[in-house]
């Protein structure tokens, strides 16, 4: 009989809180002394009845019980869970297990089976690990789902992500004032979803918000659209036409992508600002206009400046406050709400009941480099719905370039590549095993660069982390400033 492996910490602090059901003392007492103090939690009931009372109780993520016990036995016990609790995992144990049995046991919901005596003790480790797994990434999933519930327009601001919490922070307090507002980063980052939610917590939320993409609009026309017209102004003018800045007034004005607008409107644009009047094209008055103005950009106007393309007196009455928006590989914590956030919309759209990424989904596009940001996100999710006909959207039906991109990166095809489909199951699974523990150390240690880092981040003792890296033979990364 092997010795367990000890000092495996989970990846994500909370302990595993496991129930052992058994009516002998001495297979409760040898699971307490398997399962590692630091990483489980264990609870013991020497039958279902007991065991049912446990549950009722606490909190239980696994349960092992032994299939022959006086009273109710395993089998039922698990029917009992499965009803109850369909949440927690079961596995289950017996000294004279059938395949017949093991078979029921799975059909009836168990996640697998155990054999007594007990003779690979890491075996029986390594299943109550895998069990625990499945359950966190199902809560994961269901937490995901609730959130997006609850929050179905507002993604961007229900963040993970330090990078968005400090913007959100941002929002918070510069909502309170009628500063003008710069926001700046990179196209698809959700700029004007940012404005809008500055708008929405002032003030001025009851007034109008006027969004106006200076990018789009021909330079001919743009003071027209901008400040209105009056009848006759020029060819086409047939009728006086309100501007945009009028339009807004005792609201919020966005000038979206202002470091396109022209440089003679630049001037125009600052004497507004300055006076807050605006002149109808062919008018012969002012008018008084009371709106905030937020504006945004993916162009770096400080260099546009040195290059003579944007005024420097007009960027520094726009940026009174300057808000960053990172762009999505720069937030990857945010990708699952995002991606959960795109599924429901979608699926409304589409009345369909598709509403669960799978876990190796949500993996490729944690990986994927996000060039387009937010928007390149909604598009993906959108374009792989197409193909979708479960009620889950799979990996399968992500763009290829998205799933290619994941794999460079060392995501989850390049993980089952390594998979020799031709072993047995537990052959198989073992090398599945030890290529995610290769692919994840290596994968950290390239990212944090000190084991230090990396052992905060993996959440483990920095003692352990360094055991495992010996055992894997992985020394040869990238180091930072600490020594680790």
């Amino acid at each position: 009989m092997s010795t367990p492996q000890r000092g495996h910490a989970t990846t994500t602090g909370a302990p595993i809180r496991v129930l052992i059901v058994d009516d002998e003392d001495q297979i409760r007492r040898a699971w307490r002394w398997m399962l590692p103090q630091d990483e489980f939690l264990v609870a013991v009931a020497p039958d279902a009845e007991q065991a049912l009372e446990v549950l009722r109780a606490e909190r239980i993520d696994v349960v092992v019980s032994d299939v022959s016990m006086p009273g109710l036995d395993g089998m039922r016990l698990l029917e009992r869970i499965k009803k109850a609790r369909p949440g927690i995992e079961v596995i289950l144990m017996t000294g004279y297990g059938t395949v017949a049995q093991a078979v029921e046991a799975m059909q009836n919901g168990a996640f697998d089976y155990l054999t007594k005596p007990f003779n690979d003790l890491d075996e029986c480790l390594k299943k109550v690990r895998q069990a625990a797994q499945v359950k966190r990434l199902r809560d994961e999933n269901l937490a995901l789902r609730q959130q997006v519930d609850a929050a179905p327009d507002s993604p961007l601001l229900d963040a993970r992500s330090a990078a968005m919490r400090a913007v959100i922070a941002q929002v918070a307090q510069v909502s309170r004032v009628d500063s003008g507002v710069l926001i700046t980063g990179p196209t698809g980052a959700g700029k004007g979803v940012i404005a809008r939610a500055i708008h929405e917590r002032g003030r001025r939320r009851s007034a109008p918000f006027v969004a106006v993409d200076c990018g789009s609009i021909p330079h001919t026309l743009i003071e027209s659209e901008l400040f209105g017209h009056k009848k006759g102004a020029f060819t086409g003018a047939v009728n006086d036409k309100k501007g945009l800045f009028e339009e807004a007034h005792g609201g919020t004005i966005f000038l979206d992508e202002i470091g396109d607008m022209p440089l003679e409107m630049q001037k125009r644009l600052l004497k507004v600002l300055q006076e807050q009047r605006v002149r109808p094209v062919g008018g012969t008055r002012d008018i008084e206009i009371d709106v905030r103005v937020i504006s945004a950009t993916h162009v770096d106007l400080q260099q546009a400046i040195a290059q003579g393309g944007f005024r420097s007196d007009l960027y520094y009455r726009l940026k009174v406050v300057h808000i960053e928006v990172p762009g999505l590989d720069e937030r990857r914590e945010d990708i699952p709400q995002l991606a959960y956030h795109f599924l429901v919309r979608h699926a409304a759209r589409q009345e369909r009941d598709l509403r669960v990424i799978a876990p190796a989904c949500l993996d490729v596009l944690r990986r994927h480099t996000w060039t387009g940001n937010v928007r390149e996100l909604e598009n993906v999710i959108e374009a792989a719905m197409v193909f979708e006909e479960g009620t889950e959207l799979s990996a399968e039906h992500l763009p290829a370039e998205v799933r290619a991109s994941a794999a460079a990166a060392g995501g989850d095809e390049g993980l089952g590549a390594e998979v020799d489909l031709d072993l047995p199951f537990r052959e198989a699974l073992d090398q599945a095993d030890r290529v995610f523990r290769v692919t994840y150390l290596r994968g950290v240690m390239n990212r944090y660069r000190s084991v230090s880092a990396a052992a905060r981040h993996a959440q483990m003792d920095r003692a352990n982390f360094r055991r495992m890296l010996r055992r894997y033979e992985i020394a040869n990364y990238p180091r930072g400033g600490e020594a680790g």
